[in-house]
């Protein structure tokens, strides 16, 4: 998989205008921005002791268990932190904090300052045990080299809208920042990863990269592999090395959502794939014109997307048009407006055509609007929980577009758009 930018955090439930919600969708694709390193020299070597050493011009680190007796951060990790020196941009030093015993054993490496260490450290997904069906093998996929594309995941049996495809915990997430220079960005990087338990180290380091550079092998992965996610105030980057092989589709036939909780990646299928189809999710939003989905690929992913959607850019485009003109239509409350369910329906029906299942949560929130708007409360619960069922699959329940159905759906008839357009 490429590089892969997601902003996410958690929204307070609050109402928010019709407006809001129909372009909040497009909101956490929308920071597409690597910062772009220069190149040092870095070496990994491998120890008698079966961990990594780590070897930055005749310098070397070997990480030492720990009592939790840090004055830097003790908290549930395994490892003493092993700590930047103070960065003005941050006003704060960068640690590398390890659990080798998270999730059941996984283990995870954590770059990040003290202050959101200790955030992270009070989340469920450290204080309990994980799931049994997290960081477990769902027997759904497997992967293969493809051309042009390096490693894919492919569908191991049929999958249904709604299958589960993977659920797995990060094993590293990074702070980013702009200040370390980039010798010394990997050396912490490959502390973080050398402190893993070995397994997962295998699957981080096997991962693709951009350049293919040994000189900067964590980094590179990183860049290759990376979901962004915001904790504590600040913007991290996540790598989850079986998701990482996920490759993009502008009409994809799977989406995912974070869980900020329990740090869980969860990836499901939105239509049926058959056996030995490759498994797609999206890289920047699908709703885009071609041309800027191109650009976006381009620039943050290095490669030019060559799907049927970006082949067929014109008659795409002129769907994407209409799609827009009609949701526009549907968000006019003037007595005037030619809004109807009718209306509804059809960009419902576009959507589908063009292969965006995964993103339905826009359209049927507008079905389930215009259904309440003529009095129809049965055909708007209908359309307000299929609403709630996309949303799950994409942004999660803690998400105030959530909000917005949970009101709609205490009681339709008393919703402000019931018989709005009746009367």
């Amino acid at each position: 998989m490429w590089l892969f930018y997601l902003y996410f955090t958690v929204f307070h439930l609050s109402s928010i205008s019709l407006a809001d919600w129909s372009s909040a969708s497009a909101i956490r694709l929308s920071r597409q921005c690597w910062r772009e390193w220069p190149l040092f020299s870095a070496d990994i070597q491998s120890s008698s002791d079966g961990l990594t050493e780590l070897v930055f011009d005749g310098s070397q680190h070997s990480s030492s268990r720990f009592d939790g007796g840090s004055s830097i951060n003790s908290g549930p990790w395994t490892y003493a932190p092993v700590c930047t020196r103070l960065l003005e941009s941050l006003g704060s030093q960068l640690c590398v904090y390890t659990n080798r015993s998270f999730s059941n054993g996984r283990g995870i490496s954590i770059f990040t300052t003290p202050r959101i260490a200790k955030e992270f450290a009070a989340l469920p997904a450290f204080q309990h045990p994980q799931a049994q069906d997290i960081n477990t093998f769902s027997g759904a996929w497997y992967t293969r080299e493809l051309p042009g594309k390096g490693m894919g995941m492919m569908a191991k049996k049929q999958l249904n809208f709604g299958d589960r495809v993977t659920a797995y915990t990060p094993a590293l997430i990074a702070h980013l920042e702009q200040e370390l220079s980039t010798l010394e960005r990997e050396k912490y990087f490959r502390i973080a990863i050398s402190q893993l338990p070995r397994p997962l180290q295998d699957r981080f380091l096997k991962l693709a990269t951009v350049y293919g550079d040994p000189r900067i092998k964590v980094q590179d992965v990183v860049k290759a592999n990376t979901f962004q996610l915001h904790a504590g105030g600040q913007d991290h980057l996540a790598v989850f090395p079986e998701t990482a092989r996920l490759n993009h589709a502008c009409a994809p036939n799977a989406q995912y959502v974070l869980d900020p909780v329990h740090l869980t990646h969860t990836v499901a299928a939105t239509r049926p794939i058959e056996p030995d189809e490759e498994i797609t999710i999206s890289y920047t939003s699908p709703l885009e014109p071609t041309d800027m989905r191109q650009r976006h690929l381009s620039d943050g992913f290095h490669f030019t997307c060559s799907c049927p959607r970006c082949i067929a850019r014109d008659k795409s485009d002129a769907t994407l048009q209409r799609m827009m003109d009609m949701q526009k239509v549907l968000n006019d409350w003037q007595p005037t407006s030619m809004a109807s369910p009718k209306l509804a329906e059809k960009m419902l029906q576009l959507y589908r055509d063009e292969g965006l299942e995964g993103f339905l949560d826009i359209p049927y929130g507008f079905a389930a609007l215009a259904y309440n708007a003529v009095g129809d409360s049965n055909k708007a619960e209908k359309y307000a929980k299929a609403a709630q069922e996309a949303i799950l699959m994409k942004d999660g329940p803690w998400t105030a577009n959530m909000q917005i159905w949970n009101e709609m759906l205490e009681n339709p008839k008393r919703h402000w758009s019931f018989r709005a357009r009746s009367r």
